[in-house]
């Protein structure tokens, strides 16, 4: 069995090379996968409308259609930039989205997600209240794509250089995670692919984040006869 987690690509209308790259991604590496989770942030933005896809976006949702197809089994886990994504969505993708997943892999117990709920906000809560996705739905999606991308200019950090405490936050994190009984914990958010080791009693346990795949080139890779393991696409 195999399966590839990735995350971050922040795609919008003008991230035409990075969504080239991407599905050049998909295409030569996710081909003999069994599982496909896709841990946030694929969009700068995304709202999920009844009967509507953002244009720019179709290509990628027709290459998580054909994938699925194929027989992969995908899961889109929502992201900060992601808002409900939405049963049309999942439909035209053959997806499913959800903000945090609790499955096993072979024998492991592994906690997936996208990671921002660590670092709970006002703004991340107004966001993704009921009032403010009510809002959106009546908006629509053209008039709020364009609100969107007037507040990435000040709220999105995607170009953000990360430090060292960083790092340190989403270890500790994932540390409470595992402690509370999972086996592996992975992340994306941070943009800081990662691959660590906690030792919870007598048990080895493993904390890892996807990176960046547009920046980084940084994915996880699982199989059953060799485990888990942060790799680069070339």
């Amino acid at each position: 069995m195999k399966a590839i987690f990735f995350a971050d690509a922040h795609l919008s209308d003008k991230t035409e090379e990075e969504l080239k790259y991407v599905l050049e991604f998909m295409d030569k590496v996710l081909f003999d996968a069994d599982y496909v989770f896709i841990l946030g942030d694929m969009f700068e933005f995304y709202h999920g409308y009844e009967g509507y896809i953002y244009e720019h976006f179709l290509p990628f949702a027709k290459k998580l259609k054909e994938l699925s197809e194929k027989g992969k089994k995908i899961f889109f886990l929502e992201g900060n930039h992601e808002f409900s994504l939405g049963s049309f969505f999942e439909s035209v993708t053959s997806s499913k989205s959800m903000l945090r997943l609790d499955m096993k892999l072979d024998s492991l117990r592994i906690y997936i997600s996208h990671g921002h709920e660590m670092t709970p906000s006002f703004l991340n809560y107004l966001l993704r209240s009921k009032f403010m996705l009510k809002i959106m739905d009546l908006l629509g999606p053209r008039i709020s794509w364009k609100l969107a991308m007037l507040a990435s200019v000040f709220l999105s950090n995607k170009k953000k250089v990360y430090k060292g405490k960083t790092l340190k936050i989403f270890r500790e994190y994932a540390e409470r995670k595992l402690k509370e009984g999972f086996d592996v914990v992975i992340l994306a958010h941070s943009h800081i692919p990662d691959r660590y080791e906690i030792v919870c009693g007598s048990t080895r346990k493993l904390y890892l984040n996807t990176g960046d795949i547009v920046r980084d080139s940084t994915y996880i890779e699982y199989t059953t006869e060799t485990g888990f393991s942060l790799r680069k696409y070339p």
